[in-house]
């Protein structure tokens, strides 16, 4: 059980340090935010002044934030405008979950949920599928990681969604996808060689396939803290670094988007050969972004990949993310439903270990279960009881 007590006091302790911090943060904001208006008048031609891992580069032009314009008087009027968007776009969406490998078992079995669902706006509703995927010890040794890695079962699982959104872009001609998360990875860095790879293949993977039907893949990313803006801004308008997030420099109102811009991000650590999307190949200079806001907090990140500018396809895409997100209420309706179809709820954890032992005890398969998972799992006798 939490000390309450004692976290008041700590609260108390760090006052000044948390002070500082959003005074910083607030003081770098107003610099950078003064040279918005420079940012509004920047062009294309201007990306010849960045350096390579400049944070973004310019991609469209003119006006730096795209006022949505639109206002409802009711409910009604809004769910017009969304059917006027969505109703002969067909529109699909991937979400997962998973079961780690538990410690208290000898052996590492963990798991993978993914559900995609899709509306093709003709009447039928929405469609859903599910599928999960077994993760066995063999696994875990063939891409070495440790027996109980939790990162190797959120790559399999990034693996699954991209295998699912593959899917549903082979099946349907002119769909827009959206996934659940970023195009250009933000944690690949940190990881080991054989889980990078992982990560990699399957986005490049999903990239292709993505220009191959020509179907726009879309990231979806509620709450995205990177400073691509903030650093390509650095270096046009001789700004002092910051660790400021992009998302603070914009005020927006609902369904306002900024302009388009093109991910150079530097995330490169020290030692290291270069930034994630260096790994990307053709793809690497290939991921296009805005910022929009679909919520009452600070804007989402949308990503998507760059021939989609070059279609024309971008003020699109926003429409379908605002349409998605006004049937929520601030979080896109697709993304929602598929989240909620592939959850895997603590019930069913419990379920899945039962599964697990039962399957074991009928295959002559020695499975050792710690005292802790025991006592947890049965009841005790005696007083106890």
């Amino acid at each position: 059980m939490i000390n309450l007590a004692e976290l008041s006091l700590q609260f108390d302790l760090k006052r000044d340090a948390l002070f500082s911090y959003e005074r910083e943060r607030s003081l770098l904001a107003a610099e950078y935010k003064d040279r918005l208006v420079e940012l509004d008048r920047a062009d294309t031609s201007m990306n010849g002044m960045l350096p390579a891992y400049s944070g973004a580069r310019l991609l469209e032009g003119e006006k730096l934030i795209r006022e949505f314009g639109k206002r409802w008087k009711n409910r009604s009027e809004a769910i017009e405008w969304v059917d006027s968007v969505l109703g002969s776009v067909t529109v699909g969406a991937v979400d997962g979950s998973q079961i780690y490998a538990e410690k208290l078992y000898n052996i590492p079995v963990g798991a993978v949920q993914v559900a995609s669902v899709f509306n093709s706006h003709t009447g039928e509703g929405v469609i859903q599928k599910t599928g999960i995927r077994l993760i066995t010890p063999d696994e875990f040794e063939a891409h070495s990681v440790h027996a109980l890695s939790r990162e190797f079962v959120d790559a399999r699982r990034f693996e699954a969604e991209c295998d699912a959104l593959i899917g549903l872009m082979e099946e349907h001609e002119g769909i827009f996808v959206m996934l659940d998360g970023a195009l250009v990875l933000p944690h690949v860095n940190f990881l080991n060689e054989a889980l990078r790879s992982l990560y990699v293949k399957a986005v490049t993977g999903l990239l292709e396939v993505s220009e191959r039907t020509m179907n726009p893949v879309i990231g979806f990313i509620d709450s995205s803290m990177p400073r691509d803006v903030t650093r390509m801004m650095g270096f046009l308008f001789g700004l002092p670094e910051t660790k400021l997030s992009d998302v603070y420099l914009f005020n927006m109102d609902w369904g306002d988007r900024t302009r388009s811009f093109l991910c150079d991000r530097d995330d490169r650590r020290q030692g290291s050969l270069g930034s994630v999307l260096d790994s990307y190949g053709r793809f690497r200079d290939g991921i296009a972004f805005f910022y929009m806001r679909t919520g009452s907090a600070v804007p989402s990140r949308v990503e998507f990949p760059g021939w989609a500018h070059e279609r024309g396809l971008v003020e699109k895409i926003a429409d379908i993310v605002r349409a998605e997100a006004v049937i929520r209420g601030g979080y896109p309706d697709l993304l929602m439903r598929a989240h909620n179809s592939s959850v895997i709820h603590a019930g069913e954890h419990r379920l899945f270990y039962g599964m697990l032992e039962n399957f074991c005890r009928q295959n002559g398969i020695r499975l050792d279960v710690g005292a802790k998972q025991f006592h947890k799992t049965h009841t005790l006798a005696g007083k106890y009881s």
